[in-house]
Parts: C-alpha cells; sequence; structure tokens
C-alpha cells in the first residue's frame, strides 16, 4: 500500500469574479472540481496514477489517495525498513510470501513486524546469532518467527517480546520455552516469563538438580492439613528448593504409581505421617499381606479396625466399613444430609472434631484387584479350586467397586484417598474410570518408560522427565514426577526421615509420633520401638495387644457380605467332599475367636485316643447330612 498526499487551494473563483473557501467534503461542485484536479495531478505523477482518494483533510487542505495495489519500502534509519503492504499482500496467510520477497530483496534484513489488518510491516537488521535465536524460540512455541523480536542483555542472554496479539499461557508454552532455552545456550539456561507485559527473558545458568539426601523437614509436619509437603522441586545449585506440595483441597485423591525400589513407600509414608501429624484425621489402611510390614510403624495410630493388610476379606472389610458411613443412611451420609452439608469443609469446628478427615491408604493395588470378577450363578457341584476361584475373584470385585466409590462420593464427606501400586492398567487392576477420578497422579522412578509414565498420567506428554545431569550427578534416588489437579507438572524428590540422633526411614517416623502424638493406653513405648529391630523375634504380647485394636476381623467382613458366606461354604463342602485343607484363603496374621469354621478342623495335641480314628472331613460330611 502507497500513500499520497495532494494539496488542494483553500479558495476558488467564483463565476462572478470572487472566491469563496474551497470544500470538496461537503460541496459536490467542488468535489468534481477536486477531481478533476486529482487526475490532472496523476497525469504528471505515473506512480500515482493506481493510487485511489481514501479521505480529505480539511484541517490541512489536503486529499490522500492511497494505492493498495502496491507496495512502498521507507527507510526509518540504517537498522529498519517500514513496509506500506498492499492489499494482496494484507492478509494474515501472506505473511510468509512478505517475509520471503522482501528479505530477498534487502539482504541483511528480517521481517520483525507484521501487521497486515493495518497494512504495516517491519524489517529489521538482526545478528545471526539474534535471528537463530529468534527462530528457535519461535519455533518452538509454534509462531512465526515475526511474533516476537529478541534482543541481547548483559547477562548474555536474551530478551524476547511478544507481539501485541500474542497471550503468553504458562500451561501452554512453559515446558516448550523451557525446551528452547537449552536450544539457545545450553543445559541450565532457564526462563522467567511476563504474561502481562508479554515478555520472556532467557537466563544462562547452571542445570536444576537435587542434594543428594532431602531430610524431612519434622518441623512442618502436620502444619498445614490441606496442603502436605512431600519433597521438593528441582533447583539451581545455591538456590533454595521449593517444596513439592500436595493440596487436598483441589483434589483429596492421589495415585501413586512407581517402579519397584523407587521410593514409593518412602512417599506414601511422608503423606501418611504428615496428615496423622494434624491431630485432626483417622487412619485406614490396606495392604497386600506380603507388604504389610511397611505399614507396621503407623499401627499404634490407625483408626479401630481399620487394619486391612492381612487378608482380602480383611481389605474388603476395612474399605466396606469406610463406604457405609458415607453410603445411604450411613451416620455420616445422613447427617450432611439433614443439614445440608455439600462437602467437608461446610462443618463447624465442633462438627469437624466429631467427624474428622479420614485418610484412607490402599497399597499394592493390583495385587487386591486383579482377576476381580463376580461369581454370578454358583454351580451345584465344583472343585475346591472352583470355588476358591469364585470367592477371591468376588472378592476383589467388590474392593475394586468400593475403592471406586470411595473416590467418587466420598471426597464430598471428607475421605482422602491414597492409591499405590507397581503397575497401572486395566488388565491389572486400574481401570480408566478409576484412574481418570483421580486428580493428583505421580510416579516414582527417574527412568519410568514412556508406556508407564502413559499408564499414570492424563498426558503424559506435558509432565517433564528427571533431566540426564541428575543421572549424571548420582542424585536420582528417591525423584518422581507428578501431575497435580491446579499445578504445573513438575518433578520433585521426595523428603527422606532422618532424626537428629542418627534413626531414619520408618523408625524416625515412628519415634518422632511417639513424642509428638504420644502412644494409645496400653501399648508399650519400649516395645514399640524394640519392634523395628529385625534382628531379635517380634514380642507377642505387644504384637497381640496392638493387633486386637486394629484388626478387622475375616469373620465382620462375612456379616457384611452374606453371599460371600454362601461362597465360602460350598467351598468348605467341597473340601469336605474331595479332601484337602481348610478353605482359609489367606492367612490373618493373627487368631480370629469368632471365624468362620475351617473346611478341615486343625488336628488336636495332647494323648492319642484309645478308639478307632474316623477321617474328619468324612465326620463333617455325615454330620452336616445329619
Amino acid at each position: 500500500m502507497i500513500r499520497f498526499e495532494y494539496e488542494y487551494p483553500v479558495h476558488v473563483k467564483t463565476r462572478a469574479g470572487g472566491s469563496v473557501d474551497f470544500d470538496p467534503a461537503n460541496n459536490g461542485s467542488h468535489r468534481a472540481l477536486l477531481d478533476r484536479q486529482i487526475a490532472k495531478w496523476q497525469a504528471g505523477h505515473p506512480e500515482a496514477k493506481a493510487a485511489r482518494l481514501e479521505f480529505i483533510d480539511r484541517d490541512r487542505h489536503v486529499a490522500v489517495l492511497v494505492d493498495r495495489q502496491s507496495s512502498s519500502v521507507d527507510m526509518r534509519d540504517d537498522s529498519s525498513l517500514e513496509i506500506n503492504l498492499s492489499a494482496e499482500h494484507s492478509k494474515p496467510s501472506k505473511g510468509a510470501e512478505v517475509q520471503a520477497v522482501y528479505e530477498t530483496k534487502y539482504p541483511g534484513y528480517r521481517l520483525t513486524v507484521f501487521h497486515p489488518y493495518e497494512g504495516k510491516a517491519l524489517l529489521e537488521r538482526l545478528t545471526d546469532a539474534q535471528a537463530t535465536a529468534r527462530g528457535q524460540l519461535a519455533a518452538a512455541m509454534g509462531l512465526h518467527d515475526w511474533d516476537l523480536r529478541m534482543t541481547p542483555v548483559e547477562d548474555g542472554g536474551w530478551h524476547a517480546i511478544l507481539d501485541d496479539g500474542i497471550v503468553y499461557q504458562a500451561d501452554k508454552y512453559d515446558a516448550k520455552v523451557d525446551a528452547a532455552c537449552e536450544q539457545i545456550g545450553r543445559l541450565g539456561w532457564w526462563f522467567e516469563a511476563d504474561p502481562k507485559n508479554g515478555t520472556i527473558d532467557i537466563h544462562p545458568g547452571l542445570p536444576r538438580t537435587f542434594p543428594r539426601l532431602v531430610q524431612l523437614p519434622f518441623d512442618h509436619l502436620g502444619a498445614d492439613r490441606d496442603r502436605t509437603r512431600f519433597g521438593v522441586r528441582l533447583a539451581r545449585p545455591g538456590k533454595t528448593a521449593e517444596p513439592a506440595i500436595l493440596d487436598w483441597k483441589a483434589s483429596p485423591s492421589i495415585y501413586l504409581g512407581g517402579l519397584p525400589g523407587a521410593g514409593k513407600s518412602v512417599f506414601g509414608n511422608d503423606i501418611i505421617a504428615d496428615q496423622l501429624a494434624t491431630g485432626q484425621v483417622e487412619l485406614f489402611v490396606c495392604d497386600h499381606f506380603t507388604k504389610a510390614a511397611d505399614y507396621y510403624w503407623a499401627r499404634p495410630w490407625i483408626h479401630e479396625n481399620g487394619w486391612g493388610c492381612d487378608s482380602l476379606l480383611q481389605t474388603l472389610g476395612v474399605l466396606k466399613t469406610c463406604m457405609a458411613d458415607i453410603d445411604k443412611g450411613g451416620p455420616r451420609a445422613e447427617f450432611f444430609r439433614r443439614r445440608g452439608y455439600q462437602n467437608w469443609y461446610q462443618l463447624t469446628d465442633e462438627e469437624k472434631r466429631r467427624m474428622p478427615l479420614r485418610l484412607v491408604v490402599c497399597d499394592e493395588f493390583t495385587q487386591l484387584t486383579v482377576g476381580h470378577k463376580s461369581a454370578g450363578s454358583l454351580p451345584k457341584t465344583a472343585l475346591p479350586p472352583v470355588w476358591e476361584e469364585k470367592h477371591d475373584a468376588q472378592v476383589k470385585e467388590l474392593i475394586l467397586r468400593t475403592v471406586t466409590d470411595l473416590v467418587l462420593v466420598g471426597r464430598a464427606y471428607g475421605y482422602r484417598v491414597i492409591l499405590l501400586n507397581q503397575v497401572a492398567s486395566a488388565a491389572t487392576g486400574m481401570p480408566p474410570s478409576l484412574r481418570s477420578a483421580i486428580g493428583n497422579k505421580a510416579l516414582m522412578g527417574a527412568r519410568a518408560s514412556k508406556n508407564q509414565r502413559g499408564l499414570v498420567f492424563n498426558i503424559a506428554e506435558s509432565v517433564p522427565e528427571c533431566p540426564q545431569n541428575v543421572f549424571d550427578e548420582g542424585v536420582s534416588k528417591g525423584v518422581g514426577s507428578a501431575e497435580f489437579e491446579g499445578q504445573s507438572p513438575f518433578v520433585f524428590k521426595t523428603y527422606f526421615p532422618v532424626l537428629p540422633d542418627g534413626t531414619d526411614d520408618a523408625k524416625a517416623l515412628g519415634k518422632w509420633m511417639c513424642d509428638h502424638l504420644g502412644l494409645p493406653d496400653g501399648i508399650d513405648r519400649s516395645a514399640y520401638l524394640d519392634s523395628f529391630d529385625q534382628t531379635t523375634a517380634d514380642d507377642p504380647h505387644f504384637n497381640t495387644v496392638i493387633m486386637d485394636r486394629i484388626r478387622f476381623r475375616d469373620a465382620d467382613t462375612y456379616r457384611l457380605f452374606p453371599f460371600l458366606g454362601a461362597i465360602k461354604d460350598r467351598w468348605d463342602e467341597s473340601l469336605d467332599e474331595y479332601g484337602g485343607g481348610g478353605a482359609d484363603p489367606e492367612s490373618d496374621g493373627g487368631t480370629d475367636d469368632d471365624a468362620m469354621p475351617s473346611g478341615v478342623p486343625a488336628r488336636p495335641t495332647g494323648p492319642e485316643p484309645s478308639g478307632p480314628l474316623m477321617d474328619a472331613a468324612e465326620l463333617a460330611r455325615i454330620m452336616r447330612r445329619g
């Protein structure tokens, strides 16, 4: 677009020989005269031949003509050229064409501004380094080169200004700009973005990393009921690392996946310790019996009958008890209904003390649910393994359903859920419907594969991976990645509990809890601390005292689910008929006075009977038939 100005006269003569003000803007005859004058002027100025009248500037007595079919270039100074775009080039889609035409025509100049609707563009001289940095940042952000301007700064970095039409969105651009920093400079370069002013400052620096060990700050345990610190984020050498925080209000559930030995249990224990330390949370723990020892340290502070780590039935019983509290007709559900509460945070302080938050921990989720299936109809007769399979599959199905309900329904009633697992897929116990209902997700293990990341995170590509320098420095132990509700994804390293006297890991948590929360009546401190010594045998009395309070009995689960008892009876009958051991799906880790009868009674101790012996299974079958 080329602009011309024709200066018309202030006055014109009349037929009577006088003169009047020349007003082509409002007088038709004057306008016709102006058109003739412009045509005559254009005949002497062929470069303006295609120009058309754009507007009349009455104050300056100037007619402004514009040629929209041609472009013009004005030299602003030695370092820049201003382009008045033609109509053909005044389209957003013509940016690349304008760049190619004018950068070729004016070597050394680069297109830095392209405003097609205004018909303007700007070419500026850029150094090779400046042009390269601009291109790398623009490509990373998915922008055109001319959408941003780059200038070098004193620290060796760059100051980028985004075009007026581009708004910096942290969730969209942060990861991309972070990757571009390494391309523009090297590993360790970092950036600061100012969305309000549309600027990005790129700085040289050393790579972010972690300390070899991040000690748990015991003085922070329980400081904030709704925001749990569990580790630190990546930080540059010499800088204080920001804490990694789990925001329970944003989402009251977390799925914690992990590679074997990656520190999943340490992470889980950090969260449990923090929640217990508030004094406002009741704890329920479920786990596969092979890993139950991970939570022995927390047994004194587990809620009454809240231990579900010795059998599948026990796990189901604990979960069902929690769900019954908030299911239709449950105590907490009814209270909320009567008061019209929509979530736990609406309760008064006194009501919160009477109905505190509940933390439900469910570890080794795959082992607790893999193979889950509804029993369906029961056959008339079957071998014991068939009944065993039906029984266990039904228990696992109920565990999965109950956990899913707790995650979906419990959030409103003050229930917080932690699911821990080594594998996360529908085939191994973590269906997508449950995974998508959990707002917070973390994956422990610095070298997780792409497939593993995809099974944990909603958008795995947006979650940063552990930087290579963390491996090179040998500080990758305890590192993971997080995708939390209301936060940008980040890499973290978990706290590891170490007391000043050198006591560490779970024993450190237990010792600190003894000093700050105390122990329930009847539990001896010395016996509790001695239980961490794996070189000596367990104290039977201590185990009895501590487990009698928290163990959920298998028989109580059968009372909650009578149809499970029916399957158990058929299993026992099959064992009686075909022989074999009693139907004891899993050991509950202790005596159970009111447990369901076993298929084969235990062999009595004492002197041998004097009379002939009858097979126990045969005797049981005869008595059952009457």
